[in-house]
């Protein structure tokens, strides 16, 4: 499972991830440390002298949310040793790019502009370590037609250096909307309830949406409020017998 930032498995697939974590050997890459992130500053106190620098306080930002993803992992009912690290977020695009870039059949779509900035070689071997070979190792990346430049980055990367491993792509909260034949994985209350465990254990991000409001999404509420009434909704929508739903993309 790749993550553009600590909390994203949380927030877009915590209940399948979660239905997952005792059946299936998993892996949740975090492309990036998240340090970049708007953090309060009474968060990074603990952590930090009181004459930090700018770059300590990022490495402090960046400790955090990596050990914040570790619980995240613990509550999903993985071990805390499945999250990996791939860099410290310093990955920069040069240049606006449209939200989507996959054509209906899951080729690349080439667009003019579309440059991932310095992007370490050491990354994209680290990727394809990762995946390693075969086609039944899955890959679960955000959708191509997602707002956040960083998430589309990781869906790219991903996608051109799987190999022969399948793509499965998860909704985020800033999908603009989603690409390709989809599936639902409808779920219960008890996995509602891990699910938001899992994303209340990125108590930075709570602190920061408290002080600074959302991205992407209006409002202080936490993600956990949002996701509940978003994966309500879904299920609500399709009809489906169960109070929630995730929904998924999959290229076989």
């Amino acid at each position: 499972m790749f993550s553009p930032h600590p909390d994203d498995i949380a927030i877009s697939m915590g209940a399948l991830a979660a239905w997952a974590a005792r059946r299936i050997p998993a892996t949740i890459v975090l492309m990036t440390d998240g340090s970049e992130a708007q953090v309060p500053e009474h968060v990074l106190q603990p952590h930090i002298d009181r004459n930090a620098t700018l770059p300590e306080k990022q490495r402090a930002r960046g400790m955090i949310r990596v050990q914040e993803a570790m619980r995240e992992a613990v509550t999903l009912g993985f071990d805390s040793n499945v999250v990996h690290l791939l860099d410290r977020q310093s990955w920069f695009l040069r240049h606006r790019t449209p939200a989507g870039y996959m054509n209906p059949d899951w080729t690349l779509r080439d667009v003019n502009g579309f440059e991932p900035g310095p992007v370490d070689k050491h990354a994209i071997a680290e990727i394809r370590n990762i995946i390693g070979s075969g086609s039944e190792i899955i890959c679960a990346v955000p959708d191509p037609n997602d707002r956040l430049r960083m998430h589309r980055m990781t869906t790219r990367l991903v996608a051109e250096n799987r190999g022969d491993a399948k793509l499965l792509t998860y909704e985020c909260l800033s999908t603009v909307d989603v690409t390709g034949p989809q599936t639902a994985f409808p779920f219960d209350e008890g996995l509602m309830d891990r699910k938001c465990a899992a994303i209340l254990e990125h108590c930075s991000m709570r602190e920061r949406r408290k002080h600074f409001g959302g991205y992407t999404n209006p409002g202080t509420e936490f993600y956990d409020v949002i996701v509940r009434e978003k994966n309500r909704a879904l299920a609500r929508d399709l009809g489906l017998g169960a109070p929630y739903a995730e929904r998924f993309g999959w290229n076989q």
